[in-house]
C-alpha cells in the first residue's frame, strides 16, 4: 500500500492528525513512531489524556527496526560502541597504509571511522560497492592510494566484524529490512504512524519503502513542511524522497493558531508566519518574545535561570519550559550549579568519560597499579575510593609519608602502605592476570570493579541517590564493556592483542550517560531536535552566537562536499553532502522559534568569560526585523551579585544586600583562652630560642607550627633540609679533623685533610637527607652544597685570630643527655636550644650560628627583626661553660660574602681577628646590655605566650606581601 505523508508547518495541526488517525485504529495495534525517548514518554502520557490508555505502542525508530527483525525472524549479536572500536582498531593495524598512516596514528581516527562505517550503512552500500566507486572516482589519479585505503578499511571492518559473529546496529537494521523483504508476510496489518521528524536517515526511508510497499502496511507520516518557505528549505530533499514513495498527493495542512495563549497568539503566530521572510511588517511583541543578553556563560545561565524561576512562582508547571542549547554538554556543569542553585527542578542528559567518574578514577587507578607504570598517586586515588578505608586519615598518613619520602611509583607507595598496614593482594591479583593473557585480565578487572563499587554498600539495603547513581552508572557501562571485550576475547581476532594499556586507555574513554532521565515535572535542558516534536509553555533559545548558532560547518574527516559530488557524477554512487548545514541550523531555529505557547525568550552573550566581545547570532536580527523595538535584560560580566530588587532568591538576595550595604567588619581576635592550654603554658618553664623567635614574628604562625603541629602533607623544604645536612656534616668534619690533628680549627696547612673529611660526610649522610623526591635535583642540590661547604672551610682556613672551635652542635635543655636549661631573669623561665657551634680562647666564648643560605643578622637589626638566638646562646654558653661572651655571630654559608655577622666584643678585636665587620663591634657595656635586653625580652614573649596573646599581626608579618604562610587561618582585613 502507498505511504501517506501529510505536511504543513509547525504549527498546523498535523499532531493531532496523526494522533486522531492512531487513535482510530487502536483496535489494529497500530505502532507510533517519534524522534527522543522524551517524545516517548510525552506522547503516552497526551494519549493517556484522550482516553487510549490500551493497546498502544509508541516507539522510536530503533524500536521499530527490533519490531521489524522480531517480525521477519532474523536474530544477530549486536556490537557494542567498545567492540565496534577494537574492531576498528584491529581493521586498521591489519592494513599497510601509507596515504593514510599519519592520520591513522591520531587519536580521533578510529571515532572518525566509525562515523564513515555508520554512515555508509545508514545509506546501505555494501563495500564492494563502494570500493568500486572509489576506484573509479580516482581513476588512477592522485588520490587513488587515499581512495583505495579508505574503502579497504570498510571492507575489512566488516571482514573483522563478520569473523567475530556481530553485526553493528546499522548492519543489523539493514538486513532486518533485508529479512522483512523476503517474509513480506511477516508484518501483518500492523498499521505504522510517523510523527515529529523533519530528518531521515536513508535506511528509515527504506523502512518506510518497506513496510508500505512491500509488507502492505498502511504507513503515515506527517513532515513539518510548508513549499517555497526558506525556513523549511532543509527539509525539501526529504519531502522528494518521501513523495517518490506515496501514490497520491500529499495532505497539505494550513497554519493555526488556535494553541497559542491569547496575549501571545498575535506575536507567536505573526513570528512562525514571517520568519525569514525577505519582507515582512513589524508588529508589536506585548512580552511574548523576550531577549536575554549577558557577558559570559554563567551570566546567561544565571539570567535564564531567574526568569525560570519566576515563571515557575507564577505557576507554569516546569515540564512546560524548556531550555534549549545548540550542545547542551558543553554547559551541563554552569547550568547543574546555577539551577540547582536556585532549586529549579530540571533534567539535562549529559555525557562523562569513565575516567572523569569516582569510580572510574579508582578502577584505572587500580589497573595502573598492577600492571602499568602507576604512580604513588594512583594507588592513593585506589584506596581514597568510597568503601575501601572506613578510616580516610590512613590515606592521609600514607599520602604523607609518601611526600615525605619522596615516593614517586605505585610500587614504592605500597611499600609504605604495607609497613605499617594490611597488605594489598587485589594488586597481586590483577598483575597475575595481565600476564595470563586478554581473557583473565578482562575477567579480573570486572570482579575487582565489581568489589570497588559494591563496598560502600555491603551489608546494607541503600537506595543510591545522587553521585551514587553516577556511580552507578559508571559501573553499568564499564561492566557491559568488560562483557563486550571478554566476548571478543573468546572468539580472538581483534581482542588478541588487547593488553593493559589497551585495556585501560578503552575503559578511560568510555562513554558514561549521566543526568536525571527526562520527566514530566521538570525543566528540560535539550537540544533543537528533542523538543521539535511537541509544544511548551515557554521555550529558551539559548547561546545565540556566530559558530555556535548558527553552528559552524564540520568538515568530513575522509571525504568532502567536493569529492562527494564527484563520487556522485563519476559512479552514481551518492553520500550526503553537508553543504546544506546552513540551512539545517535555520530549520531548528525555526522549530525552537514556533514551540513556545506563551513566551519565547532568545538569549545571546556580548562577550566571553574573559570579557572579550562576541558577535550575536543573525537569528536574533531576523527576528528583530519582525517586531518593534525589543529591549533586552543584560547581565553584565561584572554583576558579581544581583541588585536587591531582581535578587531571583533568597540566598541570593542577602548576597545583594551584603554587596551594597557597610561591610562588618569582625572582632578582633582575642587570643587563646582554652584554660587547660594556658595553664600548660604556665607550667612549661622552658622555652627554645627559635619558638620565641617565631612568636615575636608572628603569633599564629607560632602557633600553627610549633603548638599545633599538623601533619605535614609536603617534605620539609629543600631549605630546612640542606640546613640539617650541612650542620651535620660540618660537625662531622670538625670533630673528624680533631681526631686526625688535636684541634678543630681549619688551618691552610690542614685544608686538604678538613675537605677530604667534608666530602666523605656528604657521602655517609646523604641518604638520611631527602633534599628532593627527583634524583636529578638531589644530585644537583648535594654538589651545589658541597660547592658552598668548601669554599666556607677555605674561607675557615684564611681566616686569622686566635678563637679556635670547642663546642659542636651544644646541646642544653633538649633531651635526656644534654645540659639543662639556662634560666632567664623572669620567674620560673628557662631558654634552652642547640649552639651549633662555640669557639673559645682563654676564657671567652664566641658563638656561631650556622645559616645554610646568605640572611645573616648584624647587631643593629636584632631589635627590628626579632634576633634572640644568637645573644640568648651567648648567655648560655656564660651560664653553662663560665665563659664570658666574646660575640654571638651568624654565619652564611652560602654566596660571595663568607664574613659572620652579629654582635662582638671591641675589647677582643686583636684575638678575634679581621674577619668581623667593624660596625658589628660593641664595647663591653653594650654587649652587657644587649644580653640583658634580650633576656628581658624573652621574658616578656613568654609572659605573652602565657597570657594566651595569639593574634594576626599584619603591620610586622608578611601578610601585606602575599607572604603569609596560613592566609586561611590568619585572617585580616582592613
Amino acid at each position: 500500500m502507498p505511504l501517506q505523508l501529510v505536511i504543513g508547518p509547525a504549527n498546523s495541526g498535523k499532531a493531532g492528525v496523526v494522533l486522531n488517525a492512531y487513535r482510530a485504529r487502536l483496535d489494529e495495534d497500530p505502532i507510533l513512531v517519534v524522534p527522543s525517548f522524551e517524545d516517548v514518554e510525552h506522547t503516552q502520557r497526551e494519549l493517556a489524556d484522550g482516553g487510549a490508555v490500551f493497546g498502544t505502542r509508541v516507539l522510536r525508530f530503533e524500536w521499530l527496526f527490533q519490531e521489524i527483525a522480531t517480525c521477519a525472524g532474523f536474530r544477530a549479536r549486536i556490537a557494542s560502541d567498545v567492540q565496534r572500536e577494537l574492531i576498528v582498531e584491529e581493521a586498521v593495524r591489519s592494513l599497510e597504509l601509507e596515504a593514510l598512516r599519519r592520520s591513522a596514528g591520531r587519536p580521533g581516527f578510529v571515532r572518525a571511522t566509525l562515523r564513515l562505517v555508520a554512515e555508509l550503512e545508514r545509506s546501505m552500500i555494501e563495500p564492494a560497492r563502494f570500493t568500486q566507486a572509489l576506484r573509479d572516482w580516482a581513476a588512477d589519479g592522485p588520490r587513488t592510494k587515499y581512495a583505495t585505503e579508505v574503502a579497504a578499511i570498510y571492507s575489512r571492518y566488516r571482514q573483522r566484524l563478520e569473523e567475530a559473529g556481530l553485526c553493528d546496529r546499522e548492519l543489523a537494521d539493514w538486513r532486518a529490512l533485508d529479512a522483512l523483504r523476503r517474509e513480506s508476510r511477516a508484518w501483518g496489518d500492523t498499521p505504522v504512524f510517523v510523527y515529529g521528524f523533519d530528518d531521515f536517515t536513508p535506511l528509515e526511508l527504506d523502512a518506510l519503502e518497506t513496510l508500505s510497499r512491500v509488507a502492505g502496511a498502511d504507513v503515515m507520516v506527517s513532515l513539518p513542511y510548508e513549499r517555497g518557505r526558506v525556513a523549511f528549505r532543509a527539509v525539501a530533499g526529504v519531502f522528494e524522497e518521501l513523495s517518490a514513495l506515496t501514490g497520491e498527493p500529499p495532505v497539505e495542512l494550513p497554519s493555526v493558531n488556535d494553541h497559542y495563549t491569547p496575549k501571545s497568539r498575535d506575536a507567536l503566530h505573526h513570528l512562525e508566519r514571517s520568519l525569514f521572510a525577505d519582507s515582512a511588517r513589524k508588529r508589536k511583541h506585548g512580552g511574548a518574545v523576550r531577549l536575554l543578553a549577558a557577558g559570559g556563560e554563567r551570566a546567561e545561565v544565571e539570567l535564564v535561570a531567574a526568569e525560570v524561576l519566576a515563571l515557575l512562582r507564577a505557576g507554569t508547571q516546569p515540564g512546560d519550559v524548556a531550555v534549549v542549547y545548540r550542545d547542551p554538554s558543553g554547559y551541563a556543569s554552569v547550568v547543574e550549579q546555577v539551577f540547582g542553585a536556585y532549586g529549579i527542578p530540571f533534567s539535562l542528559q549529559r555525557e562523562l568519560s569513565f575516567r572523569q567518574t569516582a569510580l572510574g578514577r579508582a578502577a584505572l587507578a587500580l589497573l595502573r597499579c598492577a600492571a602499568l607504570d602507576g604512580s604513588e598517586t594512583d594507588l592513593l586515588a585506589y584506596l581514597r575510593v568510597p568503601g575501601k578505608l572506613r578510616n580516610q586519615g590512613l590515606a592521609d598518613g600514607l599520602e604523607s609519608k609518601v611526600r615525605q619520602e619522596g615516593a614517586r611509583t605505585a610500587a614504592e607507595a605500597r611499600r609504605l602502605w604495607e609497613e605499617d598496614h594490611w597488605k594489598l593482594d587485589e594488586i597481586d591479583h590483577l598483575a597475575r592476570a595481565a600476564g595470563a593473557g586478554p581473557a583473565a585480565l578482562i575477567a579480573e578487572l570486572r570482579t575487582q570493579l565489581e568489589r570497588v563499587f559494591a563496598a560502600p554498600y555491603r551489608r546494607q539495603a541503600h537506595v543510591l541517590a545522587g553521585a551514587e547513581v553516577e556511580d552507578a552508572r559508571a559501573f553499568e557501562a564499564a561492566a557491559a564493556a568488560l562483557e563486550g571485550l571478554a566476548a571478543l576475547a573468546r572468539d580472538g581476532g581483534a581482542a588478541r592483542r588487547l593488553d593493559a594499556r589497551r585495556l585501560h586507555d578503552t575503559l578511560a574513554e568510555l562513554p558514561v550517560r549521566l543526568g536525571e532521565r527526562p520527566q514530566p515535572d521538570r525543566v528540560l535542558v535539550a537540544t533543537p531536535e528533542r523538543i521539535r516534536a511537541r509544544r511548551f509553555d515557554t521555550v529558551f533559545v539559548c547561546g545565540l552566537e556566530e559558530g555556535e548558532f548558527p553552528r559552524g560547518r564540520v568538515p568530513e574527516p575522509f571525504l568532502s562536499d567536493e569529492d562527494r559530488r564527484a563520487i556522485a557524477t563519476a559512479t552514481g554512487l551518492v553520500l550526503r553532502v553537508r553543504e546544506d548545514e546552513f540551512d539545517r541550523e535555520r530549520h531548528l531555529f525555526y522549530v525552537c522559534a514556533s514551540r513556545a505557547e506563551r513566551h519565547l525568550f532568545l538569549s545571546t552573550r556580548f562577550s566571553d568569560e574573559e570579557g572579550n566581545p562576541q558577535p550575536s547570532s543573525f537569528f536574533l536580527e531576523d527576528v528583530r526585523d519582525l517586531f518593534t523595538e525589543i529591549e533586552p535584560r543584560r547581565r553584565s560580566l561584572s554583576d558579581i551579585v544581583w541588585s536587591p530588587a531582581d535578587a531571583p532568591t533568597e540566598v541570593e538576595f542577602e548576597r545583594a544586600l551584603a554587596a551594597t550595604g557597610p561591610r562588618a567588619m569582625p572582632a578582633a581576635p582575642d587570643g587563646l583562652t582554652a584554660g587547660r592550654l594556658l595553664e600548660r603554658f604556665r607550667e612549661q618553664d622552658a622555652f627554645s630560642a627559635s619558638d620565641l623567635e617565631t612568636y615575636a614574628d608572628c603569633p599564629v604562625k607560632w602557633l600553627v607550627e610549633r603548638q599545633l603541629r599538623p601533619l605535614a602533607l609536603e617534605p620539609d623544604p629543600e631549605q630546612m633540609v640542606r640546613g640539617r645536612y650541612a650542620h651535620e656534616v660540618l660537625e662531622l668534619t670538625f670533630s673528624g679533623l680533631r681526631e686526625e690533628t688535636g684541634s678543630a680549627r681549619v688551618t691552610r696547612d690542614n685544608l686538604a685533610l678538613a675537605e677530604r673529611l667534608m666530602r666523605a660526610a656528604l657521602r655517609d649522610r646523604q641518604s638520611a637527607f631527602l633534599l628532593s623526591p627527583s634524583q636529578t635535583r638531589v644530585r644537583a642540590a648535594v654538589r651545589r652544597l658541597e660547592f658552598d661547604l668548601l669554599a666556607y672551610l677555605r674561607h675557615e682556613a684564611g681566616r686569622d685570630g686566635v678563637f679556635e672551635p670547642e663546642e659542636l652542635e651544644l646541646r642544653f635543655g633538649v633531651g635526656e643527655e644534654s645540659l639543662p636549661a639556662v634560666p632567664l631573669a623572669g620567674e620560673g623561665i628557662s631558654v634552652r636550644g642547640v649552639i651549633d657551634r662555640i669557639d673559645t680562647w682563654n676564657g671567652w666564648a664566641l658563638v656561631r650560628d650556622y645559616k645554610s643560605g646568605r640572611s645573616v643578622y648584624k647587631v643593629a637589626d636584632w631589635r627590628e627583626k626579632n634576633r634572640l638566638q644568637a645573644a640568648l646562646y651567648m648567655i648560655a654558653a656564660r651560664e653553662l661553660l663560665g665563659l664570658k661572651p666574646a660575640g654571638g655571630v651568624y654565619v652564611p654559608l652560602a654566596g660571595r660574602e663568607r664574613r659572620p655577622r652579629g654582635l662582638v666584643s671591641a675589647e677582643l678585636r686583636e684575638e678575634l681577628g679581621s674577619d668581623f665587620f667593624d660596625n658589628d663591634f660593641r664595647s663591653p657595656e653594650e654587649l652587657d646590655e644587649a644580653l640583658s635586653e634580650a633576656s628581658a625580652t624573652a621574658c616578656r614573649l613568654v609572659g605573652r605566650v602565657r597570657e594566651g596573646e595569639v593574634h594576626p599581626c599584619p603591620d610586622t608579618c608578611k601578610w601585606s606581601t602575599g607572604g603569609c604562610l596560613h592566609p586561611s587561618i590568619c585572617r585580616h582585613e582592613e
